[in-house]
């Protein structure tokens, strides 16, 4: 006879990414984050720090890593297995969280060279596992915990680049149609992601719009039928807001 199953499920807040994530909220439990997005200005020589919060009244144990950025969808890339050495590095990188109480980490550069003439983007990966349970005579002996990855993205400006530039950036890029495909061409040396991407009446859907537009680059984004008219659009500001809506006619 099979044994029953309890499930510990963990509940993480923080945006952007397939496990995607919200920001801490006054009253809510679980793992939680104060920012939504992490900005790494060159000038900070020791690195930058991001707070994990612990709401709850367990204690969890906290990996954590620095991960690519997959080109094909803009989501982490899940194949990545250490064979490319990322430029940063995470401390401490394994860590216990304890129950109502805060975890700060440290992203620090480690020699790698990076642009110094436009951003640089990659994912801050945090697996939180559930601490083991002691087992009661009454409680069935099997369980299964479930760990929970948030994927945080990490940018890094070099010198010359302005630590707040997104709105002021948002109206530069410009819009082209190749048939059934929307070109986007950024000539800002910043990574831009959209919250918003209308063509006429019909909205592109967020897995689209999770394909960021590279700095000094173009972005290609597949045209739903019937997608015809101004383009109206919206970014993800350092903040995780968003920015003014921009409208330009194809």
């Amino acid at each position: 006879m099979k044994r029953p199953i309890r499930t510990v499920m963990l509940f993480i807040c923080c945006l952007l990414s397939l496990f995607g994530a919200k920001a801490a909220v006054p009253g809510s439990t679980g793992i939680s984050f104060h920012v939504l997005r992490v900005i790494y200005p060159e000038s900070e020589q020791k690195g930058v720090t991001l707070t994990v919060n612990n709401k709850s009244a367990a204690p969890y144990l906290m990996q954590s890593w620095i991960r690519p950025v997959d080109p094909n969808n803009g989501d982490v890339d899940l194949s990545y297995n250490g064979q490319q050495k990322m430029p940063f590095i995470v401390t401490p990188p394994l860590a216990r969280l304890e129950a109502n109480s805060e975890l700060t980490l440290r992203i620090r550069r480690n020699g790698e060279l990076l642009p110094n003439d436009r951003e640089s983007v990659f994912f801050i990966s945090m697996k939180a596992i559930p601490a083991k349970q002691e087992t009661s005579e009454r409680e069935p002996a099997g369980q299964m915990a479930l760990t929970v990855v948030s994927n945080m993205k990490l940018f890094y400006r070099p010198a010359g680049l302005a630590k707040r530039a997104v709105a002021d950036v948002a109206s530069q890029l410009r819009f082209h149609r190749e048939g059934d495909r929307l070109l986007v061409e950024n000539p800002t040396p910043y990574w831009l992601t959209f919250s918003q991407l209308k063509v006429g009446s019909i909205e592109l859907g967020k897995p689209a719009l999770r394909l960021m537009v590279p700095p000094k680059g173009q972005q290609r984004y597949s045209l739903p039928s019937g997608a015809v008219g101004t383009v109206a659009w919206k970014l993800i500001d350092e903040d995780g807001w968003d920015t003014p809506i921009q409208r330009q006619t194809l």
